[in-house]
């Protein structure tokens, strides 16, 4: 399974072709997540990075961006494909361990 801005195409990724104009999209960036459910950086958690920012304009338009534009994150077809494919290792909680783990392992 590849990562979410392969799948979505936004272009928001570094050296993405909206990147430009639109900032980088923090999940491509979030070194923190990188190898959660095998994907690179937050590739693959990206409903818990993006999701659960404040504002709701950079979910907005990043999802406005998307090949198969959807209303929402719980809406996305590569959300509901992470879902299914990784079950009970798909919530926040284990996410958050992630995290937290990485967060360790980098102060070491």
């Amino acid at each position: 399974m590849k990562n979410c801005w392969e799948i979505i195409q936004c272009g928001r990724e570094p050296g993405g072709c909206r990147e430009s104009k639109l900032g980088t999209c923090p999940v491509a960036t979030f070194e923190m997540a990188d190898g959660f459910l095998g994907g690179k950086n937050g590739g693959r958690a990206c409903i818990f990075i993006v999701g659960s920012l404040a504002s709701g304009e950079l979910a907005n338009s990043c999802i406005s961006l998307a090949k198969h534009a959807k209303r929402d994150c719980y809406q996305c077809a590569f959300f509901r494909a992470l879902k299914i494919k990784y079950k009970k290792s798909f919530n926040l909680e284990v996410f958050n361990r992630y995290i937290n783990n990485s967060a360790t392992m980098t102060l070491e």
